[in-house]
């Protein structure tokens, strides 16, 4: 008998059921997503790291240096390093780079580097992650440029610098797990050796390096570092260590991971809120059911049991089948994973792993279920057999008179009472309608963010509508005065800035000295949003990066003062301000021009220009890079674009699925809520009815109700992602070098656009959920 009891209320309310099971599904596939796209993660970032054998330290270095030298130190740190390697770098122009019809790398961001594979580590490997071998004649392309590009295997490659031309066949692709990422600002290219010494000999760049140690178990990073720099070897560029490389590989997936889970996690607070909407609405309907029951003489662990059984086998199937749909998912958010960094998660861990969700879901709403039900506790076999409603014990108060209506309309005003009178109700509705517009609009709004030009500030970089890189070559310095000269005598511009990036010296917290790019030029021109204090004005002064400040960096506040080699002398400048960063690792720094320059140290030079309104920046950008063709030209929103490379791409499938999970809940909870509702208020609905109010009236007023119940769960929603949301992405991106981000929210989008396309989602289902019910033949309510 028990057993059929809960079949029957199976099948009498097949609607409230496909709801709340639906939501479950979507609770545990979100969950079961979010930790095996993490599990993947770390897994496919330790089969890299196990194959490629990366460097614990990187020292980047352009200019002359003595292996011999190198050698001698390593020789001198057995204790801490157990191998050595040293890569050169062959730099290429992107425009010396052709492929396809007459198409070159022209306008990448990137720094392209031809290199040839290394012998003790630091190995450049292919998509099976096994160690690259390229044959004479061939190239293999890093992924990025494949991406971007859409090169093939079997593509010709063509490199034409001065006295050298040479088609390459395009034979694999590198996958490099320390310049993967597209925030690392360099890639290599791999070609077969005989190839690379071909190169060599017409080079015409200068050549860079970089010099790669691997420590010993146990071994010291910082002691390897700090020796190094007291040794004098050669240091002209940025130290990297592992840890960053980890960092740039893992940011894209690690992101839309954090994003997936917490959706989820609210998918689980809806699914709870609506299952005590669902017992509301049951607790009504059998409370004459249960009376009897009571009368009977089954005790309330019975009673309980009957609804609770129903409730474990809703977990179970909705377990189970969230299950198999997140490895749908999971496939869905991998790609970028999968390409760049390493298979999915091998054996059976996953499908374990996977399992974490469905069983905390169960737990979840198991545990939730027991709480709802002790209402059952206080009813006694006599009020549930008088009743009509659960809610008929507490008595209706007489509040917000009709005759106290002077200004609305008084079906409106009916139907805003009903809800006031009632807001215990409905303030279920409310806080679902509050978290699905939080699920819309927060990927909204960090999509809108990452996508836009205000995102350059974030990354060190002063808003402006173009922006000139000059690449290093033998004619840097005359095109960088060239390039000044012509913007100060065109009267297309608005106003323009130049500014030079050096490694510069600088004395950590512990006394030694570390390098940082330290960029000088005038600040005040193109601004960047300071966390404290402001932009260096004058000589004296200096503003340090987020990272660069903080306690594992210089461990520096507004006011402390820096020393900084400037041509060999210490000079001190006092900290003015500190900004956000997320380019070179985070770590940078940016003076007045009067610092004065590390001439053999210039890493890049950079024009910021704004042009007048009535000129087409496309074509003014056209015009500079054929000008000057050693220059690379990009807007400021392009340049984002590529420095983040897919993960505005894989927000943007969030931005999408969100929206898309965001509208069903909406449908199924606000169905869910008026199949509650109006079996709680069928007898007055029949009273309305047989008073002459025809459906249209009666429907209009669950609408008004309805809807007011919404445009407030917009408003909240909006509110909490604008607040909450920031500081939620905030600390998500603080190990990136952002502490405090500002989302950018697009008006149109959010205060018309989502709120509408939810005013008529929820108009729609609230007028197809009341038709059933508003039809019914009054008569047999009356009678009942």
């Amino acid at each position: 008998m028990f057993w059929k009891i809960v079949i029957n209320d199976f099948k009498r309310k097949k609607a409230i059921t496909l709801t709340v099971f639906i939501l479950m599904s979507m609770a545990v596939v979100l969950g079961g997503s979010a930790i095996t796209i993490v599990a993947n993660l770390m897994q496919s970032m330790a089969d890299l790291k196990e194959h490629a054998i990366p460097a614990d330290i990187a020292q980047m270095h352009a200019g002359a240096y003595s292996q011999a030298d190198i050698d001698a130190f390593t020789a001198r740190q057995q204790q801490h390093i157990a191998a050595q390697e040293t890569m050169v770098l062959l730099p290429v122009e992107p425009a010396n780079v052709g492929y396809g019809e007459g198409k070159t790398l022209a306008g990448t961001i990137q720094d392209i580097f031809f290199v040839v594979q290394n012998k003790k580590f630091d190995f450049l490997l292919d998509l099976s992650n096994e160690k690259l071998a390229v044959k004479q004649g061939e190239v293999a392309v890093p992924i990025h440029f494949m991406v971007e590009h859409d090169l093939h295997i079997g593509d010709t490659l063509t490199v034409t610098t001065e006295g050298y031309t040479k088609a390459f066949t395009i034979s694999d692709y590198v996958r490099d797990y320390e310049m993967n990422a597209a925030i690392a600002s360099s890639k290599r290219f791999v070609v077969n050796q005989a190839d690379f010494d071909a190169m060599l000999e017409k080079q015409t760049g200068e050549l860079e390096y970089i010099i790669e140690f691997r420590l010993t178990e146990g071994g010291s990073a910082q002691a390897v570092q700090t020796a190094y720099i007291e040794s004098g070897l050669p240091s002209n560029g940025p130290t990297v260590t592992s840890m960053v490389f980890m960092l740039f590989n893992a940011m894209s997936d690690a992101t839309i991971a954090m994003v997936v889970v917490l959706i989820g996690a609210l998918l689980i607070v809806i699914a709870a809120l609506s299952i005590k909407l669902t017992f509301l609405a049951t607790m009504d309907e059998d409370l004459r059911e249960i009376g009897v029951m009571k009368a009977m003489g089954l005790s309330k662990k019975d009673i309980k049991n009957v609804y609770l059984t129903k409730y474990r086998v809703m977990s179970l199937a909705a377990g189970l089948l969230g299950y198999v749909l997140s490895f749908g998912v999971v496939q869905l958010f991998s790609g970028n994973m999968r390409l760049f960094l390493s298979s999915e998660l091998n054996g059976s861990l996953k499908y374990l792993l996977s399992l974490i969700a469905p069983i905390f879901v169960y737990l979840m709403i198991i545990l939730y279920c027991k709480k709802v039900l002790r209402s059952i506790d206080s009813i006694s076999a006599v009020q549930a057999l008088r009743l009509e409603s659960v809610d008929a014990r507490e008595g209706r108060r007489n509040r917000f008179p009709l005759m106290r209506n002077t200004y609305l309309n008084t079906k409106i005003y009916l139907a805003l009472r009903d809800v006031a009178l009632r807001f215990r109700l409905y303030r279920l509705l409310l806080v679902i309608f509050v978290v699905s517009t939080f699920i819309v609009i927060l990927p909204l709004n960090v999509y809108n963010t990452m996508n836009s030009p205000d995102f350059s500030t974030y990354m060190g970089i002063g808003k402006s509508d173009m922006r000139i890189d000059l690449r290093k070559t033998s004619t840097i310095d005359y095109d960088f005065q060239r390039l000044q000269e012509k913007l100060s005598s065109d009267p297309d511009i608005a106003r323009y800035a130049a500014y030079i990036t050096c490694y510069y010296q600088i004395q950590n917290a512990e006394g030694s000295w570390d390098y940082v790019s330290l960029e000088t030029g005038d600040f005040s021109a193109f601004p960047l949003h300071y966390l404290e204090g402001r932009a260096p004005v004058g000589s004296g002064e200096i503003a340090l990066s987020y990272a660069n400040a903080a306690a594992d960096g210089l461990n520096k506040q507004i006011g402390d003062e820096v020393v900084v080699k400037v041509n060999g002398s210490d000079t001190t400048l006092k900290v003015s301000g500190i900004y956000q960063d997320i380019t070179n690792g985070g770590k940078t720094a940016k003076a007045d021009t009067s610092l004065g320059l590390n001439e053999d140290a210039i890493l890049w030079y950079i024009v910021n220009i704004d042009v007048l309104p009535h000129v087409d920046v496309n074509e003014k950008m056209e015009y500079y890079e054929s000008t000057y063709p050693t220059a690379q030209v990009n807007d400021i929103r392009e340049y984002t674009r590529q420095t983040l490379g897919n993960l505005i791409d894989q927000m943007g499938v969030v931005v999408i699925g969100g929206g898309a999970v965001a509208i069903l809940i909406v449908v199924l909870i606000t169905a869910l809520f008026l199949k509650m509702l109006l079996s709680k208020d069928m007898s007055q609905i029949a009273i309305m009815r047989s008073v002459g109010m025809n459906s249209n009236h009666i429907r209009g007023h669950y609408m008004t109700g309805t809807v007011a119940i919404l445009v407030l769960g917009i408003i909240a929603g909006v509110v909490a992602s604008h607040y909450l949301g920031s500081m939620i992405v905030s600390m998500a991106m603080s190990s990136m070098g952002i502490a405090r981000i500002e989302l950018i929210e697009v008006a149109w989008q959010t205060w018309l656009i989502c709120p509408l396309i939810l005013m008529v989602v929820v108009g729609f289902t609230v007028s197809v959920s009341c038709n059933a019910t508003i039809d019914d033949d009054i008569s047999v309510v009356l009678r009942s």
